[in-house]
């Protein structure tokens, strides 16, 4: 089986603006590149602390599509939100109460686990070919009659 050519990697530029454009859309499919530069992004802005809140929450669309690119559903990210605000309250009612149980230790573990699961699934390779959730962002070449973008030239060497 041939794979289709891949296109080039985002630059930084050109994946912001991707990102940008698809802000709140969670249909489709995010490359790698367009993933990382916009982690970048919120990684930066964990300085400023009210715009960080922001833009964590508007990383959860393209986490969507990144999970769609690797043919899984973005349903996965549900767990960890559940999971990241569960633990989110339990800290608070520990530090109130000044009081942790074995539950509150357990939710921990599992986020932490959790969030290891989708950080790895996210960096995991584009699935070639279209799925369920559209055409493959990378690997755009692809044509229906499986000759991954290459045209049969009936090339003769003597």
């Amino acid at each position: 089986m041939r794979f289709p050519n891949a296109s080039p990697t985002l630059n930084f530029g050109e994946a912001i603006e991707r990102a940008a454009n698809n802000l709140l859309n969670i249909n489709g499919r995010s490359r790698r590149s367009e993933f990382w530069w916009t982690m970048l992004v919120v990684a930066i802005s964990f300085m400023i602390p009210c715009i960080s809140s922001i833009v964590i929450l508007l990383t959860i669309p393209l986490t969507i599509r990144r999970l769609h690119d690797t043919g899984r559903s973005g349903l996965l990210l549900a767990g960890d939100i559940i999971l990241s605000i569960t633990f989110t309250i339990l800290t608070f009612l520990v530090e109130t109460l000044n009081s942790a149980n074995l539950f509150y230790y357990i939710i921990f573990v599992a986020t932490v686990i959790y969030n290891i699961v989708i950080f790895s699934l996210c960096c995991m390779d584009s699935e070639p070919y279209p799925n369920q959730y559209g055409e493959s962002p990378k690997y755009n070449n692809y044509d229906n009659n499986n000759n991954a973008g290459h045209t049969n030239n009936n090339l003769k060497f003597s």
